[in-house]
């Protein structure tokens, strides 16, 4: 089978059914993989901040099948308190956290490229931008809860923290054009 002569219909067809089935199959082994990622960028998140993330881990899901990826925080009132005054769990889904490298790394592959070696600087000015995108999207659905926590200690009834407005910006399909702009700037910085 040869791509360069496939229609362009095809191709992006011959993609999307391969990113499902890839997305399938390689979700949970991806979240094991990407959990230490999350949990540092996590950490850098929090320095200057009353808060501990966890550590991220895939376990398996006892609300429901599959596996979700966990984190449990301390949030303390001040940073240096002892003991904390709460503790939050944040869970992502498997199926979530392979969303973002199955939607950019299948743009920017499939996407046309003039020569191999346009597609490899595609590539590797790609690996950067996806791992600010996986901090800016994924990550952060561990750490949204921290803030809104220290704000409810400090007194306030309904908080509505930044993060937790991006956090329900991505949920409700902001995920999908976010991971879409990133692999156009990654194409257009590469052309």
């Amino acid at each position: 089978m040869n791509l360069a002569k496939m229609r362009r219909e095809v191709r992006w067809m011959f993609a999307a059914v391969a990113a499902l089935v890839i997305g399938a199959v390689c979700a949970k082994p991806y979240a094991s993989l990407a959990a230490p990622y999350y949990t540092i960028v996590d950490r850098a998140f929090a320095i200057g901040h009353p808060w501990t993330p966890g550590i991220v881990e895939v376990k398996r899901n006892d609300k429901g099948p599959g596996f979700v990826l966990t984190s449990t925080s301390d949030v303390r009132r001040q940073p240096n308190d002892p003991r904390p005054a709460a503790r939050t769990v944040a869970r992502v889904q498997v199926g979530e956290a392979v969303e973002t490298p199955m939607v950019f790394w299948t743009l920017l592959l499939v996407w046309p490229a003039t020569s191999m070696r346009q597609w490899l600087i595609r590539t590797t000015v790609g690996l950067p931008l996806f791992l600010g995108l996986e901090a800016m999207t994924t990550a952060v659905q561990f750490i949204h809860v921290l803030p809104e926590a220290s704000a409810r200690l400090a007194g306030e009834q309904d908080p509505m923290t930044l993060l937790e407005g991006w956090s329900r910006f991505l949920e409700a399909g902001g995920r999908y054009v976010v991971e879409v702009f990133f692999a156009l700037v990654t194409i257009a910085m590469a052309a």
